[in-house]
């Protein structure tokens, strides 16, 4: 039966350009949030002779967009062909495989415009080149290619390896720089254990001897919880670094209990 008021002030990433006075029963929230969302976008391409699947990273996110599959026959011949006219058949199949990855290509990414910042493509150092060296894309797409990895896998699991083999390309995005924070975080845990914490109590431990440099907190936290550390970090000039679960770093940390921290010196 009791009032609580709570008042919250929010600083936007960027000048609030525009003043809205409404009396209404909603907050007006929709410029403060289109300001926030993460427009700049890599697409991320992986293929081999028989599969590829396209994606976006956005942030710190894949995001899936198409998959295709070839058809390809296998290295089998079928009774009473030529062994020439069974490669001429493969040849084509290889030839309207590429045709259709890069015209999901351009379907998929030209419309972004401006916000595609980049293309990566993965797959087999000499399908790649068998891709790239032919005239199936296009010079609008050519030109948005920053990059390719030789893979060793297709579908999610060569997109996740193109992401970590691409690093040199992402250096400055905020996944590559969380993924070689939270790198740096487990090789001090193995190497040298007593410059790392992890857990609730053992961090606040390290707080209370002023210890923390970094901490590391995983997104999954509460809000109470990530308030609770953001004050601790600030009463103690340590630098907070929230961590999202979309990286397999993340997930690890996420694993130990979420809560972690760089110390300036190390702790018995």
């Amino acid at each position: 039966g009791k009032q609580d008021l709570q008042v919250f002030s929010v600083e936007p990433p960027l000048p609030l350009k525009t003043r809205i006075y409404r009396c209404d029963k909603f907050f007006v929230t929709d410029i403060l949030e289109e300001m926030i969302v993460e427009k700049e976008v890599y697409g991320l391409v992986v293929l081999d002779r028989r599969d590829a699947n396209l994606a976006l990273l956005k942030g710190k996110t894949i995001i899936p967009l198409k998959k295709t599959h070839s058809e390809v026959p296998g290295k089998t011949r079928a009774g009473g062909q030529s062994s020439q006219r069974f490669a001429r058949i493969r040849e084509g199949a290889y030839k309207d495989h590429f045709k259709k990855i890069a015209e999901y290509m351009k379907e998929q990414f030209l419309p972004l415009g401006n916000n595609l910042k980049g293309i990566i493509i993965g797959g087999p150092g000499t399908t790649i080149a068998s891709f790239m060296d032919k005239d199936y894309l296009t010079g609008e797409i050519k030109k948005k290619i920053i990059g390719n990895k030789d893979l060793s896998y297709t579908g999610d699991f060569g997109l996740q390896e193109l992401l970590d083999k691409s690093e040199d390309l992402l250096a400055k995005e905020e996944v590559t720089q969380e993924k070689n924070l939270m790198k740096k975080f487990f090789d001090l845990l193995a190497k040298t254990p007593g410059k790392v914490a992890y857990g609730e109590a053992e961090v606040k431990k390290a707080f209370e001897r002023g210890a923390v440099s970094t901490l590391l907190l995983s997104e999954v936290n509460s809000d109470k919880k990530i308030i609770e550390f953001e004050e601790l970090a600030q009463n103690t000039g340590a630098e907070l670094k929230l961590i999202s679960v979309e990286t397999r770093e993340g997930q690890q940390l996420k694993d130990l209990s979420g809560i972690a921290a760089l110390l300036r010196f190390e702790l018995e």
